[in-house]
């Protein structure tokens, strides 16, 4: 496979993957920092499921983590973290000016973790083709007040968390997780398969296959990139979909159906077990087939 058809399979797997649940930016400063500022993750969002990201448009910034230099950009660019670790911006006298938000991943939906997103990572603007367009739109929105300008920001927050991602991707940034996979042409096209067709039977000698490898190639070689076996990737997946369809009001029976369950009861205990609610729950109490699922 040639590195532009790779390349575009890759992202068509990644488009995928996020679907409606992307991430999303929560910008909650822009402007000029001078001196030392704390910053934790958010309350309100399950801390697996959340990031953070820092814009550094003029001057310099280092992050400490339990009062140690962590990294440090001295031109614009981006830091990007991947958990909520509490941890202090410090910038000159003179300030540096910044645009900070809170990433958040959606749930259902591929956590940080899950996609191999760093924990900390300084990236500068010069190393990440095609960011100055969006980078300047950003820092011109934060500046100004127009309406609509904090939807603005935040969708540009987005925008370049994607592009900050794809950088990630490409150049080898992630060692392990969905990300790290996609290197990967043979199991990009695994990875892509079960998201689009969550419900089929797969096996593992199905999906060792569509990578044109062996089954016990294919296993090793999945997890290693993955973090978790073939079998336990199309359950998730599967869940995830389950959630959002109940969630939508459907029938308890036919999202069994849809997802490749047999059975009513496992699907509403599993998902239970994974999202702690239950089918009655996510349809708001209507007339699902709440009779399935008694615990």
């Amino acid at each position: 496979m040639s590195k532009e058809a790779r390349n575009s399979s890759e992202r068509d797997v990644l488009s995928d993957i996020f679907g409606a649940h992307h991430p999303r930016g929560d910008v909650f400063f822009s402007g000029v920092l001078c001196g030392n500022s704390d910053h934790v993750g958010r309350g309100d969002v399950a801390t697996d499921q959340q990031g953070m990201l820092h814009v550094l448009q003029s001057g310099s910034v280092r992050v400490l983590m339990n009062g140690k230099p962590h990294v440090v950009l001295d031109r614009p660019g981006v830091i990007l973290l991947g958990k909520p670790t509490p941890h202090v911006l410090e910038t000159p006298e003179t300030g540096s000016s910044l645009v900070c938000a809170h990433m958040e991943f959606p749930n259902p939906g591929p956590s940080p973790a899950k996609l191999g997103v760093p924990d900390c990572l300084a990236l500068a603007f010069d190393d990440i083709p095609g960011l100055e367009a969006i980078t300047s739109q950003l820092f011109l929105e934060a500046a100004e007040t127009q309406p609509g300008g904090k939807t603005a920001v935040n969708l540009l927050m987005d925008l370049l968390l994607l592009m900050v991602l794809r950088h990630c991707q490409a150049e080898g940034l992630v060692t392990s997780g969905i990300l790290a996979a996609l290197r990967d042409p043979r199991i990009a096209r695994v990875v892509g398969e079960l998201h689009r067709d969550p419900g089929r039977n797969w096996s593992v000698e199905s999906q060792a296959e569509i990578a044109g490898m062996s089954r016990a190639s294919f296993a090793a070689l999945f997890r290693d990139l993955m973090g978790s076996s073939p079998g336990e990737y199309v359950q998730s997946i599967r869940l995830d979909q389950a959630f959002e369809m109940l969630r939508a009001g459907q029938n308890l029976q036919s999202v069994a159906g849809s997802v490749g369950y047999r059975s009513t009861t496992a699907l509403a205990r599993a998902i239970q077990l994974k999202h702690n609610v239950t089918p009655r729950q996510l349809q708001g109490d209507s007339s699902a087939d709440s009779d399935a699922f008694n615990i």
